[in-house]
């Protein structure tokens, strides 16, 4: 039988991806892809050319010379040069290398959302460049990412920014009434974690503590090892409470 949902009072899930669905930073898998250089479409010297130049960034950036944001925007406009015209070879590529790392204990999680038990949405400072494409292959519809057209003083998806682009998209869909459940890893969610009822925090125990002190109004639980522990249980149930199967 075909779901039929009754959505007035569910929860909508917004899951981080670096740290949170994955174990570890894919900004640094990414960037090591391009600083290598092994890009199957282009000659040796084009390679050479786009690993010199991400090696220029990458230590102007260790220098402090500039900031992580513009960084992230050398490195996509790399990228786009690197794979324009490959046929999307090189992100299959990084992909199936993001896949390696996707946290296990989130399997159910993401087999809900990929199946559409529950309405989800992957909030990200991740490039969109590889973001989106992520996202999609582990099932999620809707992905907010760094944007990959954008200029080079243009802000990530993160903080504020991020929290702003979530209500944004929430509204647009009709879910802003809905109670929001939150999957993150970073005390730069926290203008996120204050207008989320829920969250499972995969951060370290000192963070955790520190989030919990400045969102006193959000439930914060630790959802690392295991994300349906006998804590974590009742939020994921009130997410797919209402579902008939």
């Amino acid at each position: 039988m075909v779901a039929r949902r009754t959505t007035q009072h569910l929860a909508v899930m917004i899951l981080d991806l670096d740290g949170t669905i994955l174990s570890v930073n894919s900004f640094r898998i990414w960037s090591w892809y391009i600083l290598r250089g092994r890009f199957p479409n282009l000659g040796g010297w084009r390679c050479l050319c786009i690993s010199f130049t991400a090696l220029c960034a990458l230590l102007s950036r260790r220098l402090r010379l500039s900031s992580h944001n513009r960084l992230k925007w050398k490195l996509q406009r790399l990228w786009q040069t690197a794979t324009k015209g490959d046929g999307g070879q090189n992100e299959r590529r990084l992909i199936n290398q993001l896949a390696a790392f996707v946290r296990p204990e989130l399997s159910g999680v993401l087999h809900a959302i990929s199946c559409g038990k529950v309405d989800a949405v992957m909030a990200t400072a991740a490039a969109g460049d590889y973001a989106h494409g992520f996202g999609q292959s582990l099932g999620f519809v809707h992905v907010l990412a760094t944007p990959a057209e954008r200029g080079a003083s243009d802000h990530e998806n993160i903080g504020a920014r991020k929290l702003e682009s979530v209500l944004d998209f929430m509204h647009q869909r009709g879910w802003h009434d809905r109670p929001r459940l939150l999957f993150t890893d970073h005390r730069d969610d926290l203008p996120l974690v204050q207008a989320c009822e829920t969250v499972i925090w995969f951060g370290s125990s000192t963070e955790l503590a520190q989030m919990t002190r400045r969102a006193p109004r959000t439930r914060i639980l630790a959802g690392s090892p295991v994300i349906l522990d006998s804590a974590t249980r009742p939020a994921f149930t009130g997410v797919t409470a209402g579902y008939d199967r």
